[in-house]
């Protein structure tokens, strides 16, 4: 993979965020803290402020080394192999996640007589083909693709400003202090970028710019949550936990901008459609670069097949099998506590060794 610049990185990382922002996490805020949900959006945007920093002040004696690499020279070979598949199969699952939740969105709007299978085919189709671009041409590509999608969140937030109702923020602590940092703690998991700095380091053309290019990133979507949770808690409030159509939608409907702008619910669909585009194919290419660092393989093209496929086979599955709710609310937290903690052990570990292998060559 070629080295990526300062601004594409940013973007990237922005947009592993994004698809799990607007579709997943920033209904599930406002349903489960309801008045204290813009309360609960600035405590985990501080944590994951926090987080993002203490990974980068981790990977300082590790400039320019894969997360992968560094688990081996923390554990081994067999380390190294354990943990990538528990990072491929993470980052796989919240690809079929989200777009088991676009497809759902997709199928209410427009297509409800169209077999789901061939809806999800379209998407599988995108994300093939950003696997098999050269040049990393589909990466770069998303630093064109996230833009529009920010400016449309804020340009939501704004056209329905006369909407709001303010006293929607009212009592403060919404459900209680439980539901706003205790639990409320658990909706960490929107900022996937967290998951996915650990293996940007390696990828970059100025590795020391590291530390910058990932809190600028944590920052940028911390206001894109705030303005999408805002925005659906502003004009539902409790109304909103019902049906499976995500609420940011919706109010793209209330929004009146004269008669020379029509279809705007449509423009929005087309921006997230493309959006939701560029997060598989991020995820899928982070899945395959895993894959080959654990195998050794040369050539990621045959594999990249087989990947679209079994994201393909997945996401069916979990729509046919399985409550998005539960999938999100439960098991969707789980995974991502659970591969955010054991990237931060293996990094601090593996610190602990450098500098005891250091102390031990000193002596």
């Amino acid at each position: 993979m070629e080295k990526i610049n300062n601004k594409e990185a940013i973007f990237l990382t922005i947009s592993c965020t994004l698809g799990i922002t607007v579709l997943v996490s920033s209904q599930i805020i406002a349903s489960s803290c309801l008045s204290s949900s813009l309360i609960n959006t600035g405590y985990i945007s501080f944590v994951a402020l926090a987080i993002t920093i203490l990974i980068c002040l981790l990977y300082k004696k590790f400039i320019g080394l894969s997360f992968l690499d560094i688990t081996e020279y923390l554990g081994g070979k067999f380390l190294k192999f354990t943990v990538g598949i528990a990072f491929f199969s993470y980052f796989l699952y919240t690809a079929a996640v989200v777009l088991c939740k676009a497809v759902n969105c997709l199928q209410i709007v427009y297509y409800p007589m169209t077999n789901v299978s061939y809806t999800i085919l379209l998407f599988v189709i995108a994300a093939c083909f950003a696997c098999n671009l050269k040049n990393n041409a589909f990466l770069r590509a998303t630093f064109l693709f996230v833009p529009p999608v920010i400016i449309a969140i804020f340009f939501i937030f704004v056209g329905n400003l006369k909407n709001f109702n303010y006293e929607n923020i009212y009592p403060l602590l919404g459900n209680g202090i439980n539901a706003t940092f205790g639990y409320g703690i658990s909706n960490l998991y929107t900022f996937g970028g967290l998951a996915y700095i650990l293996f940007l380091p390696q990828h970059l053309k100025r590795p020391d710019k590291f530390m910058s290019i990932s809190v600028i990133s944590t920052i940028i979507s911390s206001v894109t949550l705030t303005l999408t949770v805002g925005t659906i808690i502003l004009m539902f409030n409790k109304n909103i936990t019902s049906g499976q159509l995500f609420p940011l939608y919706l109010s793209v409907r209330y929004i009146e901008f004269g008669t020379f702008f029509q279809r705007l619910d449509s423009a929005f669909l087309l921006v997230m459609n493309i959006a939701i585009c560029s997060f598989l194919g991020i995820y899928s290419n982070l899945c395959l670069d895993i894959f080959q660092n654990i195998t050794n393989i040369t050539d990621k093209k045959p594999v990249s097949y087989c990947f679209v496929l079994l994201l393909f086979a997945l996401t069916l599955w979990i729509d046919s099998n399985f409550s998005l709710e539960v999938l999100q609310e439960a098991v969707f937290k789980i995974y991502f506590f659970s591969v955010l903690i054991l990237g931060l052990v293996i990094l601090t570990l593996s610190n602990i060794k450098k500098i005891l292998s250091n102390r031990k060559e000193l002596t």
